[in-house]
């Protein structure tokens, strides 16, 4: 049986188009089968874009290196590519359908105009095939795959922030908040608890 985090995905393609609005700006996603939420935005992914712009958008001007780990069909990337032009982002997971669509979706909203676009979509279980630093990095966790791969996230993406790098990650707290935030806390030495909404909270560890 394959998962949203599994390479291959045997589940017939059925594909669709989603419509998401955030900040009066509106965007469409092309979604399929064997992808993570793919009938509506996820709940927790759209909490944490709503606070990372609010923490972030008087800083739109500036130059970013931006991980979406886990990027699904691409949700993080093409609205962080929309509201920050001079981001370069990578958008990496293992699904090799959802990469897919994380291309076609950067492409179809216009948020980058060809594939030398400062951006990289890139196949890549947790931190296996990224080596460089950015200087922000954010996880919508996948929960299904338990908490030591959970974990092992967080502790690779200390290791791949620059210095005053954000993490930022949404989790339920009936998935394990209060796990996450005190293994953030012991990797990072902080962890800002930015929002709590309906269950889940938006965590912010910054590397010092």
């Amino acid at each position: 049986m394959s998962h949203y985090f599994s390479e291959k995905q045997e589940v017939k393609s059925d594909r669709k188009i989603i419509k998401y609005e955030i900040e009066n700006k509106n965007f469409e996603f092309v979604t399929d089968n064997g992808v993570f939420s793919k009938t509506k935005i996820d709940f927790g992914t759209d909490i944490m874009l709503k606070v990372f712009l609010r923490e972030n958008l008087d800083k739109k001007s500036q130059k970013f290196d931006i991980l979406d780990i886990g990027c699904g069909y691409g949700v993080v990337s093409v609205v962080i590519k929309s509201f920050f032009e001079n981001a370069r982002t990578v958008s990496s997971d293992v699904n090799e359908r959802a990469l897919e669509l994380t291309r076609e979706n950067l492409l179809r909203n216009g948020v980058v105009k060809d594939e030398n676009d400062n951006f990289e979509v890139r196949k890549s279980f947790a931190f296996d095939y990224v080596s460089e630093k950015f200087d922000v990095i954010l996880s919508n966790p996948p929960i299904r795959a338990g908490k030591q791969t959970i974990f092992q996230i967080y502790e690779q993406s200390f290791e791949h922030l620059n210095q005053d790098g954000q993490f930022y990650c949404v989790i339920q707290t009936k998935h394990g908040a209060k796990s996450t935030q005190k293994k953030l806390e012991e990797i990072f030495g902080n962890c800002e608890t930015l929002e709590i909404n309906a269950g889940y909270r938006i965590f912010r560890s910054v590397k010092n």
